[in-house]
């Protein structure tokens, strides 16, 4: 976080709740290992921007957050993380403002933590986390929301029959129909490599749907199973991986995870078709091709 409080003024205010640790940090969030009425959850600590020449700035980045958290309220699939105990109020510290709320804290390893120590899933593992997502897609789907940042760094293995995926940090997600936030239509929300193709089109929130989060489920479980995401090359300039994330198509997956079944790898390439048109769309039918894959 770029104005990170003082954890001492931070807990200064909020007395009732005893700050463990810090767990996760980005540019304009915190988390926190919290006890809040002696149960452990993720304390979100949020920067509210604000620009002295422009006034709407604060007021549209205080709308973002309040989005995210009634999307969050909203959803009841067991793979979307649920919200805790604490409701999102402001608060300021040391001249700071900032949005604070609880989530659930979900236990287990980021995708990203797994990819870093080398570790490679077997096809069962691979096939149960593409039907998570793809139930997750689906909700949001009825609900007119695409995450746009379903990446390693937002998914949670936990290890648990149940649940064993967690998707985590709808901070960018899109309400299909809902007021426009951004004011800078050229601005295009989303993580460098992860960006669905059709983000850079001009004008694409007319046309985004839940096609963009098959494209990066699809890109996820490419990345999963082989370690190499296909547009992540070191020093390139950002103008050249983002023609590639438009023209280049990846190579196929079986090319570089022979061990896994073909119809696997085929389903996985076609998510990440360039055009959402070519991408398979009947999510209930992708699940039940998925479940005769062996």
């Amino acid at each position: 976080m770029i104005n990170k409080p003082d954890m001492s003024l931070l807990q200064k205010e909020l007395p009732d709740i005893q700050i463990v640790e810090e767990i996760d940090s980005g540019a304009f969030k915190v988390v926190y290992k919290a006890l809040i009425k002696g149960r452990q959850e993720a304390l979100k600590l949020v920067q509210i921007p604000v620009d002295p020449n422009d006034e709407g700035i604060k007021e549209e980045n205080q709308k973002r957050i309040f989005r995210e958290i009634a999307i969050l309220g909203k959803c009841e699939s067991p793979y979307i993380v649920k919200l805790g105990s604490i409701r999102p109020k402001e608060l300021s510290v040391d001249g700071q403002d900032y949005v604070v709320y609880s989530e659930e804290l979900v236990e287990g390893e980021s995708l990203r933590q797994l990819l870093k120590s080398g570790y490679k899933p077997t096809f069962n593992e691979l096939r149960n986390m593409a039907n998570v997502f793809l139930s997750v897609v689906k909700e949001l789907a009825s609900r007119k929301v695409i995450h746009r940042d379903i990446k390693p760094d937002n998914i949670i293995r936990t290890d648990t029959k149940d649940r064993p995926f967690v998707l985590l940090d709808f901070g960018i997600a899109f309400q299909i129909g809902g007021s426009n936030l951004t004011r800078d239509t050229h601005h295009v929300p989303g993580t460098l490599y992860y960006i669905a193709p059709e983000m850079l089109d001009t004008g694409f929130r007319q046309s985004l749907d839940y096609r963009a989060d098959l494209y990066t489920v699809g890109l996820t479980l490419y990345e999963y199973a082989s370690g190499v995401n296909p547009y992540a090359k070191r020093d390139e300039a950002q103008f050249s991986t983002l023609y590639r994330i438009k023209t280049q198509n990846p190579e196929p997956l079986l090319n570089l995870c022979p061990d896994l079944p073909v119809e696997f790898c085929i389903l996985v390439d076609n998510l990440m078709k360039k055009l959402p048109a070519l991408r398979p769309a009947n999510i209930d039918m992708l699940i039940k091709k998925l479940e005769g894959i062996r």
